[in-house]
């Protein structure tokens, strides 16, 4: 009797063990089961903060790019174009010292009667920087980082627009010397142009071959013409246009908007006036390193994009279609003849190649920083 009486509260007590055990793992299933909805809500709010962000985020770009191809698109085919222009108005400038036509006489394609070799000189120079910078003033509304080509472009034209300005760079003791004269002698123009032309010899150190960046903006913008809401760069026959006639060689300002012109102009007209690569050899310098960015403009879309293959593309050290941009050629009608004897002129003329190339080297590695 004893015995069936233990069984039963043995029975009764397990049962009641099962009973809490029972409503513990109920309860505790009830808390995971809450658990885990709150966590797959939690879940499923991320995704879809995610999936919006993301939609949001496809929908900029989508709009931006629509914005970045409609306005930078034209103004980078119109700039490569450009780009082409100033690039083989350089190498027809080498070829004018070449044949003599730089000498001094009637027959100086710069110097002569007619204007027109000096005027299309100044505004094929010009024009890419004035489309960079119609490209710049566009970039406070769209995002360049889309298109890392767009952006590689204007970055290789913004240091052709800052070629022009670096004179004083150019000659400092990381590219090939020049020599001005003595030994001892450096670049160290004074900042007034002087009255007169100097005879040739002086020329290399006693004329500025640069311009400031006040300078060249304003040249810049006397090359832009607004045609209702957009805003452009000039053609040839419209700058000729504008001009009615005026000379950029001389001196007088003409009334309205040619006199205006001419004093924008002034201080590229001044670097151009009677120039020869043997007279002004820092001048000659920053056109070749413009030449080089020119050239990595055309070979950023013919040479895979890589920085390693634009520079190999661009550079001058042993390139095959380096000739036309010689000046010198067998140097009997090229070397003005107070200047023979006085300069190694092929020395200097192959500096000058150097000096483009790590020009053209900084600018593509601060592509690739």
């Amino acid at each position: 009797m004893a015995g069936d009486a233990q069984s039963a509260w043995i029975a009764a007590g397990a049962s009641i063990i099962v009973s809490f055990v029972s409503l513990g793992a109920a309860a505790w299933t009830s808390i995971r089961a809450r658990r885990t909805a709150r966590d797959l809500a939690v879940l499923q709010h991320r995704l879809d903060e995610e999936q919006d962000a993301a939609k949001a985020r496809r929908d900029y770009e989508y709009e931006a790019r629509k914005r970045l191809y409609a306005e930078l698109y034209p103004l980078a085919y119109q700039l490569q174009q450009a780009a082409r222009h100033a690039r083989h108005r350089i190498m027809n400038l080498a070829l004018a010292a070449r044949i003599g036509a730089l000498a001094e006489g009637p027959d100086n394609w710069l110097t002569g009667r007619d204007p027109y070799y000096f005027t299309s000189v100044v505004h094929n120079l010009v024009a890419p920087l004035a489309i960079h910078e119609l490209i710049t003033r566009k970039l406070t509304l769209l995002d360049l980082t889309l298109d890392p080509d767009l952006q590689r472009q204007h970055l290789i034209a913004g240091r052709a627009y800052e070629a022009l300005r670096s004179d004083f760079n150019l000659t400092d003791p990381r590219y090939p010397p020049i020599v001005f004269g003595s030994p001892a002698a450096r670049y160290a123009p004074p900042e007034d142009p002087p009255a007169a032309l100097p005879p040739e010899p002086e020329q290399r150190s006693a004329c500025r071959q640069g311009l400031y960046s006040g300078q060249i903006s304003q040249a810049v913008d006397a090359m832009l013409t607004t045609d209702g809401p957009t805003t452009r760069t000039t053609t040839y026959a419209e700058f000729a246009k504008a001009l009615g006639g005026a000379d950029l060689r001389t001196a007088d300002e003409p009334w309205g908007q040619a006199g205006e012109m001419k004093r924008a102009l002034r201080p590229v007209a001044d670097i151009f006036r009677a120039f020869h690569p043997a007279c002004r050899p820092v001048t000659w310098r920053i056109l070749l390193a413009q030449a080089a960015c020119y050239r990595a403009l055309a070979a950023a879309e013919t040479a895979g994009g890589t920085f390693a293959n634009i520079l190999r593309a661009a550079r001058f050290a042993a390139a095959e279609d380096r000739a036309p941009f010689d000046w010198i050629g067998d140097g009997t009608r090229s070397i003005p003849a107070a200047l023979r004897n006085h300069v190694d002129f092929a020395a200097e003329q192959e500096s000058a190649f150097t000096a483009a190339d790590l020009f053209l080297e900084n600018v593509l590695k601060d592509l690739a920083d």
